[in-house]
C-alpha cells in the first residue's frame, strides 16, 4: 500500500504592493471626482437632488446584491477586491459613499462640500495606496497562507499607518487648493480634518464622515475665522 503523506500547507508569501492594493475600490473612489464636480458647478436645489437620485440607484442595486444570491455570486466572483467580507451582510463602500456625498452638498456650500467630497476620492485613496505601499504583506489583506489573492471577498484591512495619514493630509490639502484656492487658513485645518477622518473612522464608515466633517471645518473657518 502506498504510504499517505501529510499534505503540507504552502509556504505564506508575500504580496507586492502591486498586488495588494484593493484597485476596484480606489478606482471607485476616484470616480467620486464626478460628484464632486457635479456640487461644484450645479446650483442648489438640483446639485442635492441629483446626487440623492444617483444614491437611491446605488442603495437599490446594493439592497438586490444583499437580498438575491445568484446577483451577490456574481457581483463577487466579478469584483473580487471591491467587496469586503463584512460587506457580505451590509451596505457596501459605495452606498455608504453616496450618502456622504449627498449629505455634504446637502448641508454645506459648493466650494467647501465639493472640497470634501474630492478628500474622500484622492485623500483616502492616496492613505490606502501609501499605506499599503508600507505594509506589504498577505495578512494586509487579510489573506491566510496558500488563500490565493483574488479571493471572493477581501477580508477586513489591517492597521492604518502613519504614513497612510499623511499622504492623505497632503493630497487632501492639494484638492482643497483646487477647490477653495490657496488659503493656508483653510487648506491646513480642512486637510486636518480629513486625515483625521480617514485616520479614526473604521472600516468604510470614512466614506460618510470624510466630506462633512471636512466641509463643515472649511465652513467654519471661511465664515468665523477668516
Amino acid at each position: 500500500m502506498k504510504s499517505e503523506t501529510a499534505k503540507t500547507p504552502p509556504a505564506a508569501t508575500s504580496l507586492s504592493w502591486r498586488e495588494s492594493v484593493e484597485w476596484g475600490r480606489k478606482g471607485v473612489h476616484v470616480s467620486s471626482t464626478v460628484l464632486a464636480v457635479w456640487a461644484f458647478y450645479m446650483s442648489d436645489p438640483i446639485a442635492t437632488a441629483g446626487l440623492a437620485v444617483a444614491a437611491l440607484l446605488v442603495m437599490a442595486i446594493d439592497m438586490a446584491r444583499l437580498r438575491l444570491k445568484r446577483w451577490a455570486l456574481w457581483a463577487y466572483r466579478t469584483f473580487p477586491l471591491i467587496f469586503r467580507r463584512e460587506e457580505r451582510y451590509q451596505l457596501s463602500g459605495a452606498s455608504v459613499m453616496m450618502i456622504g456625498a449627498t449629505a455634504t452638498s446637502l448641508l454645506f456650500d459648493a466650494g467647501p462640500a465639493a472640497a470634501g467630497i474630492l478628500c474622500l476620492a484622492w485623500g483616502d485613496s492616496a492613505a490606502a495606496v501609501v499605506g499599503q505601499a508600507m505594509s506589504r504583506t498577505r495578512q494586509q489583506l487579510g489573506l491566510e497562507a496558500g488563500q490565493p489573492t483574488r479571493v471572493p471577498v477581501v477580508a477586513k484591512r489591517g492597521r492604518k499607518t502613519v504614513a497612510g495619514s499623511l499622504a492623505c493630509f497632503f493630497v487632501s490639502a492639494l484638492m482643497i487648493v483646487i477647490t477653495m484656492g490657496p488659503r493656508p487658513e483653510l487648506v491646513v485645518p480642512g486637510a486636518a480634518a480629513a486625515a483625521i477622518m480617514e485616520r479614526w473612522t473604521p472600516g468604510r464608515w470614512d466614506n460618510l464622515t470624510i466630506p462633512p466633517v471636512t466641509a463643515g471645518v472649511i465652513m467654519i473657518f471661511l465664515r468665523w475665522v477668516c
